[in-house]
């Protein structure tokens, strides 16, 4: 039996702090209580640690290890329509086995020959475990890390909500000096969420106060410095950039795909600005003053709904931006390398496998990235088993069912994985020679599976995903 978290995972300070805050599933109080952490008497958070991982480690078994371009479609552009399935997920917590008939074993040998197909080949990486008593069903190179295309986005879903709270907002504002009130700022919040219909309301607003301050013109200023000037991340195609993704910038609108996306957003303003009444003479890139005031305000969805955003349509845009405001929020630079530590640190205060992993960028577009089916299923597992993480990741609006929603709507259609219709909760992953999904599978012996499958070298994206989807679908016992 592999190790418990208790025995593997060692942490203290700030580290502990964090894990503490992820296994109650509040991360909101993560910054105060890491503060308070190095104060004195900090030093009974280890014990306090400790004791909540033997606990969850009885409660939730984890899998015995055994001796291995981005998600396309309509979703890709503009702001995506998020489909939901018809329920969600109950967290995992307190569990025990399924008392109907246990179809494991028929599943196993169903797993080990449709694991040997071509396309599950010598490229491929995959496992499949029971959710409770961690018994592994089938495995093919299990700790050989490979490019996980999006499924990188579970990582960055799991460290967005422990590093920020699933009720978090961001408020994007515009500002004046009163010194100065012909020149207004628009600044940046690092929303990817912002519609041109918020700015056209703060418009409405703006215009109402210049004009009372007997202003017919201003100039718009764009404020984006709460991120830097942006580059592309390690593995990414110069050609990706602006179509595939965005440069990742704290002020888009509309989830446009332009090289500047800021300057865009200030134009868009400024349009809404002169059809209420105010022109707007020039639109330039600067950062607000000091003494700058609030003069009108919009709100993003919480972070919890962009998370759910992200994983059900695959948003690249949203991925990289929530990457970002994670680390910002924990006090990191937000740039590649602010973003990375970030991560690492989140997930290792949350005792997450990550021998082989590589991250690059938040989305999994890097063709450097790298996961093990072993990180993606103990990912998956930590987040079934942590109510708060669950309600989000796996609520209806979030992780893609089978035939039902997000980029697996179209999925499961035909036989023989019809069968499996509603039954694959599982995050999608596709760049050019790379199929990934990973998630749970509902059996139809009232078992819950684990699984996670991540093929490179493909030469058929078609062939793959039917041979990852037959996997998923075997794991049901549905054929």
């Amino acid at each position: 039996m592999r190790a418990s978290r208790s025995s593997r995972v060692i942490l203290s300070g700030v580290g502990a702090v964090v894990a503490t805050a992820l296994l109650c599933g509040s991360a909101a109080s993560v910054g105060a209580t890491a503060a308070a952490s190095t104060r004195p008497g900090g030093a009974h958070l280890d014990r306090a640690l400790q004791a909540a991982l033997d606990r969850r480690a009885a409660a939730t078994l984890r899998p015995v290890p055994i001796s291995g371009d981005s998600d396309t479609g309509p979703w890709t552009t503009g702001i995506p329509q998020v489909t939901s399935a018809a329920t969600s997920l109950p967290s995992t917590s307190g569990r025990v086995a399924s008392t109907d008939a246990d179809l494991t074993w028929s599943i196993r040998a169903s797993l080990f020959t449709r694991g040997s197909v071509p396309q599950i080949g010598a490229s491929a990486s995959g496992q499949v475990v029971d959710a409770v008593t961690g018994r592994v069903l089938w495995a093919k190179n299990p700790t050989t890390a490979r490019t996980p295309a999006s499924n990188q986005k579970i990582v960055t879903a799991f460290v967005a909500l422990a590093s920020m709270g699933a009720s978090a907002r961001l408020t994007t504002p515009v500002l004046q000096v009163p010194s100065s009130p012909a020149t207004v700022y628009l600044k940046g919040a690092g929303d990817p969420a912002l519609s041109s219909s918020q700015l056209g309301t703060m418009a409405t607003t703006v215009a109402a106060k210049a004009k009372s301050q007997g202003l017919a013109a201003v100039t718009v200023v764009v404020d984006d410095s709460l991120f830097p000037e942006p580059t592309n991340a390690p593995g990414w195609k110069p050609e990706w950039i602006p179509h595939t993704v965005a440069p990742v910038r704290a002020l888009v609108v509309d989830q446009v795909n332009v090289v500047d996306t800021s300057l865009h957003a200030g134009q868009v303003f400024a349009a809404r600005l002169k059809a209420a009444g105010v022109a707007a003479s020039t639109v330039r890139r600067g950062a607000a003053p000091a003494g700058a005031t609030t003069i009108a305000s919009v709100t993003s969805p919480t972070v919890a709904q962009l998370v759910q955003t992200m994983l059900n349509a695959s948003q690249t845009d949203y991925a990289e931006t929530l990457h970002r405001l994670a680390a910002l929020r924990r006090g990191h630079t937000p740039d590649w390398a602010g973003a990375r530590t970030n991560a690492i640190q989140v997930l290792t205060a949350g005792g997450i496998d990550q021998a082989g992993m590589v991250v690059n960028d938040g989305s999994g577009l890097s063709r450097t990235g790298r996961m093990t089916p072993l990180t993606a299923i103990d990912l998956v597992s930590t987040i079934r088993a942590i109510p708060a993480q669950n309600a989000v990741i796996f609520a209806a609006s979030g992780m893609p069912t089978s035939g039902v929603s997000g980029t697996l709507e179209s999925r499961y259609r035909t036989a023989p994985t019809s069968c499996a219709r509603s039954a694959v909760r599982a995050k999608t992953g596709t760049l050019a020679d790379v199929v990934a999904l990973s998630g749970v599978s509902t059996g139809v012996d009232g078992r819950e599976r684990v699984f996670s499958v991540i093929v490179n070298g493909v030469t058929s994206t078609d062939a793959a995903r039917a041979d990852v989807d037959a996997l998923a679908a075997t794991s049901t016992g549905c054929y």
